[in-house]
C-alpha cells in the first residue's frame, strides 16, 4: 500500500480498488498503521496486506468509508511491551491518550488537567524529550493531526514513569 497525490489530493489503490484517503498514519519504517479511506467499493480485510488489520465500515452518501488500523499498535493492555499508537481528534488529544495510558499503566494519580497541560506542552514542542519513548507521526493525508507512538521500556518502574510525566 502506498499513498499517491493527484491534483494535491491523496489517493491509494488497495487490491485493485481506488480510494480517496482521509487519514494515513505511517510511523517511520513501519508502513501505514491507521488509515481512513472513501471509495465506491468497500474495503475488506482481504484487501489489506496482513491479517492484523481491523476495519470499521461506514457510509457517506454514495461513498463507502472505512477506518482501518493494525491491531497490535492499538492493543492497550497494561503489560504491553511493544510500541503503541494513539490517535486523537487533535495532536494534543493524541498526546493526552498516550500520557493517560502511561499514568494508568503505572497507577499514577494525575488529574485530567495535569495530563491535558502536559499534552499541550508536548504537542507544541518542535523536539520531543526522549524520542525513543514517545514520538509523533504526521498525517500524510488531509488532517493536521499527529499520531503519537509510545514505547515504555519493560524495566520501567512507577518512579521512572512519574519522572517522565513530571519532566
Amino acid at each position: 500500500m502506498r499513498l499517491i497525490q493527484i491534483q494535491k489530493r491523496p489517493y491509494t489503490v488497495i487490491n485493485g480498488k481506488d480510494f480517496a484517503v482521509l487519514r494515513w498514519f505511517a510511523p517511520d519504517r513501519h508502513g501505514p498503521v491507521f488509515i481512513q479511506v472513501a471509495g465506491r467499493t468497500a474495503l475488506t480485510r482481504n484487501d489489506l496486506p496482513t491479517d492484523d488489520w481491523l476495519i470499521v465500515p461506514g457510509r457517506s452518501g454514495t461513498h463507502r468509508l472505512a477506518t482501518a488500523w493494525r491491531k497490535p499498535w492499538f492493543d492497550y493492555r497494561p503489560d504491553a511491551s511493544r510500541k503503541l499508537a494513539f490517535v486523537g481528534a487533535s495532536t494534543e488529544g493524541s498526546f493526552y491518550l498516550a500520557l493517560r495510558y502511561m499514568a494508568r499503566r503505572f497507577g499514577l494519580s494525575l488529574t485530567d488537567t495535569d495530563l491535558a497541560v502536559k499534552s499541550g506542552e508536548l504537542a507544541h514542542r518542535a523536539a520531543l524529550p526522549s524520542p525513543h519513548l514517545i514520538d509523533r507521526s504526521a498525517d500524510l493525508a488531509l488532517s493536521a493531526v499527529d499520531l503519537v507512538t509510545l514505547e515504555v521500556p519493560s524495566y520501567w518502574s512507577q518512579d521512572e514513569a512519574a519522572e517522565f510525566l513530571a519532566a
